[in-house]
């Protein structure tokens, strides 16, 4: 252990002068009568004084002398006669490392000082070394069972470590009677150790004191296990530490191999020395009281980790529910008795069963197999609240495991919210369909509206009759298609299934289609290739019908000009199966698709904000799907096509 005192008022330079002094025992003076006093109390190996705001050095170094002190003092700021004084001079304005190098240089000249005196102790005669008076008798016996009483009650402090340790400290008190007596703990890092119960010690030294715990008595302790008594001692580190905490003995308290605690004693108020036999029922006394100190720390520990969990439980934004292996709940945090609306006293040490279905379930299932469940979403019928719930089980050192975790969020007001967004994103498509069925169906209704006004009138005229006719039946015609594409957009309505070959069924579709004059504003060229064979399928003809005729009019009214081509052809295909299937390509060389409305090509709820006519495709992909068949898209180098496969029917 190394001591420093530092003499100045000045706070500033204090801090500056204690910033290498972090490992050492640290003293503190605002003048030098304080320090002076201090000095009578401890041995200190570096004076740091501050000659800037004091003078007088010659004085101070004088009566330090009278004192019998060895440290060696270094004088801030000194000039002339307090600069001869002092063993070491260093500028008001040093740098850090000028101060590290003043203590480093201090440190050596002690050290050589300490082996001068060593060695002129060693050459003394005999004759003059200071003979042990002779060791008092023991405690009798009537002592001895009261001290035992006293310590007995120890048990009775429980997990009061202050408590105890000061009750410990008075029982030997009462067994030694010694001048002094102090007890010391490691630190929090445990890097060195501090007093923290002491009898008839200067409060002053008992804060300023630091003990090494890998060098000095510490260390000799942890070694050798027994106690250290002051007249056996030939170390001098060892002996200063003694004798900074008056002690003629130091005894280790030890539990399994850790020094955790040192008890150092005085001398007998009635002079003398210890004996052994003391120092054994000491021994024998620390050694109990370190295995309670051990068991009492790590209870405090234990304790304040439990602490430390339970409020971050607390405080967690997701429910937690554990339970054992008794299949009891053991914890709830206060966000889950808020989401699950249960009290803790009303849950905890009660069965699972006491939880709202299925989350009982769930814990129980972890439990019994130890298999984790992954984050799934769940609503409870109680409340009807939606839950995101994981589960994990509690492994120990055996197979089996020891509990099961529940952790859930609540996610009932997000289900809320998206439910609200999708009824507002229905009730906006709605409004958008039902504004482009409005668009629709206006301009064929306004030209059926004015021929029925002028048929009365113009009934007589031929060509009106057939004009009337032409236009009228072409735009009832398109009425029926938009009422059929939404509903198909629902249901694909009720199939009749025979087995039809695909090439008649193109081949009426094409007559129909030539023959009708409710086209998109195009010039329509409809081409049909057909392969060799019959094509056998089973499917409804109407409706395969119908979903082939969506395909072609929608080519045709995203053909660029007025002049649409469109070819239908017919093959077969082979699949995995070996089976084969009927291929229906619908291809153009004169329609252009944007590639953002490719992706959506299927999408009704896009397509049909666009237009009525662009919803054929997926109305005719439900068509064909409803059939055991299948329509994809594909763009090709020069061309665009539509793809239907149907199962095919061996002959």
């Amino acid at each position: 252990m190394k001591a420093v005192l530092v003499v100045t008022a000045d706070e500033t330079l204090r801090a500056r002068l204690l910033r290498p002094f972090a490992d050492w025992s640290v003293f503190v003076a605002p003048n030098d009568r304080e320090a002076l006093g201090t000095l009578q109390l401890a041995d200190i190996d570096l004076v740091l004084r501050d000659c800037t705001s004091q003078r007088d050095l010659p004085g101070f170094v004088s009566r330090l002398r009278e004192l019998g002190s060895a440290a060696l003092v270094v004088a801030i700021g000194a000039d002339g006669e307090d600069a001869e004084a002092a063993d070491l001079v260093l500028a008001p304005d040093f740098a850090p490392r000028e101060l590290e190098a003043i203590v480093r240089q201090g440190l050596d000249k002690r050290r050589l000082v300490q082996e001068v005196a060593l060695l002129r102790r060693q050459e003394e005669p005999l004759a003059l070394v200071e003979r042990p008076l002779p060791a008092p008798a023991g405690p009798d016996g009537a002592v001895l069972a009261r001290v035992l009483h006293e310590l007995s009650r120890l048990f009775a402090a429980s997990f009061d470590l202050p408590r105890m340790l000061e009750m410990f400290v008075d029982a030997v008190g009462e067994l030694l009677r010694p001048t002094r007596a102090a007890l010391l703990l490691p630190d929090e890092a445990g890097d060195a150790y501090r007093v923290v119960v002491h009898r008839g010690l200067v409060p002053k030294i008992v804060e300023s004191l630091r003990f090494p715990a890998d060098e000095g008595l510490c260390r000799w302790l942890v070694i050798q296990g027994r106690p250290a008594r002051l007249s056996e001692m030939t170390d001098p580190e060892i002996l200063r530490e003694l004798r900074l905490l008056q002690g003629v003995v130091a005894v280790p308290l030890l539990t399994h191999g850790e020094l955790v605690a040192i008890l150092v004693v005085g001398q007998p108020v009635s002079g003398g020395s210890h004996g052994r036999h003391e120092t054994e029922i000491l021994f024998d006394l620390a050694t109990h009281l370190a295995a309670a100190i051990r068991e009492t720390t790590l209870h405090a520990q234990l304790r304040r980790e439990k602490e430390f969990s339970e409020r971050i439980l607390a405080h967690m934004a997701s429910g937690v529910v554990t339970i054992g292996r008794d299949e009891r709940v053991g914890l709830i945090n206060r966000r889950a008795e808020q989401i699950l609306g249960l009290a803790a006293d009303d849950v905890l040490h009660r069965d699972l069963r006491v939880l709202p279905s299925p989350l009982g379930d769930m814990l129980f299932q972890t439990l019994s197999t130890g298999e984790a469940m992954p984050r799934a979403e769940i609503q409870l019928a109680l409340n009807r609240l939606w839950l995101e719930v994981s589960t994990y089980p509690i492994r120990g050192e055996e197979p089996a495991p020891l509990g099961a975790v529940l952790v859930f969020e609540d996610l009932t007001a997000q289900k809320e919210l998206e439910a609200r967004k999708q009824q507002a994103e229905e009730f906006q498509l709605l409004s958008r369909v039902i504004a482009r069925i409005a668009d629709e169906i206006k301009n064929p209704l306004v030209s059926i509206n004015t021929f029925v006004e002028l048929i009365e009138e113009r009934y007589d005229d031929a060509d009106f009759r057939k004009a009337f006719s032409s236009v009228v039946r072409r735009d009832v015609r398109r009425l029926v298609q938009v009422f059929e594409k939404l509903a198909g957009l629902v249901s694909e309505g009720e199939l009749h299934f025979v087995e039809v070959d695909v090439r008649e069924v193109v081949d009426q579709l094409a007559t129909a289609v030539e023959s009708s004059e409710d086209g998109v504003g195009k010039i329509l060229k409809l081409d049909v290739e057909h392969s060799d064979g019959p094509q056998v399928v089973r499917a409804d003809p109407g409706h395969l019908r119908r979903a082939l005729s969506y395909l072609v009019w929608y080519l045709t009214a995203n053909t660029r000009g007025d002049h649409a081509r469109v070819v239908l052809s017919v093959g077969r295909v082979a699949d995995g199966s070996g089976a084969g299937r009927v291929r229906i390509l619908v291809s153009s060389k004169t329609a252009a698709i944007a590639p953002d409305q490719i992706t959506r090509l299927f999408d009704p709820v896009y397509m049909v904000q666009e237009s009525l006519i662009d919803v054929g495709p997926a109305v005719s992909q439900r068509l064909i799907e409803a059939q055991g068949g299948a329509l994809t898209f594909r763009h090709g180098r020069s061309d665009v096509a539509f793809e239907v496969t149907l199962p095919l029917i061996a002959a």
